[in-house]
């Protein structure tokens, strides 16, 4: 039997599971998912909240009722829980090695998955190819 193994999702493949979009992730990939909420270690960043809002404000997600709603609902439905922000994660987002990339929500989610000692779950492409050439982060695409 595979080990436990903690699992960080990247905004974008927990909207996937959350909406009902598991077609576009693999079975194989799924059943780590599954395996993972079962016991309790899935997580999505303590940013990915803030991502959703904002995806919602600027009219790229469509919510019923209100976001945070969209969100607690989500999360309790995925057997997702929230990393918490901190300190270490915060300041590992800033200092990540070799990696220029600007985009503050990405740097706080590669840094969660690698304070939790997490494989991230992504197919972001410039996270992707960070991992491929740094080995600072554990990754695996969805699909």
């Amino acid at each position: 039997m595979p080990r436990a193994e903690t699992v960080v999702l990247d905004t974008h493949v927990w909207l996937d599971v959350a909406l009902g979009r598991e077609r576009s992730i693999a079975t194989r990939v799924l059943r780590r998912l599954d395996r993972a909420a079962v016991i309790g270690t899935l997580y999505v960043s303590a940013i990915t909240p803030w991502e959703v809002a904002m995806l919602a404000r600027n009219a790229k997600l469509r919510v019923s009722g209100p976001v945070l709603e969209f969100v607690a609902e989500s999360l309790r439905e995925t057997r997702t829980a929230v990393a918490p922000l901190e300190p270490a994660i915060a300041v590992d987002a800033v200092e990540l090695p070799a990696w220029e990339h600007r985009d503050p929500a990405d740097r706080i989610i590669v840094a969660t998955a690698r304070h939790m000692g997490a494989v991230l779950v992504t197919r972001d492409g410039a996270i992707l190819d960070y991992a491929a050439s740094t080995k600072a982060v554990r990754v695996i695409e969805p699909s």
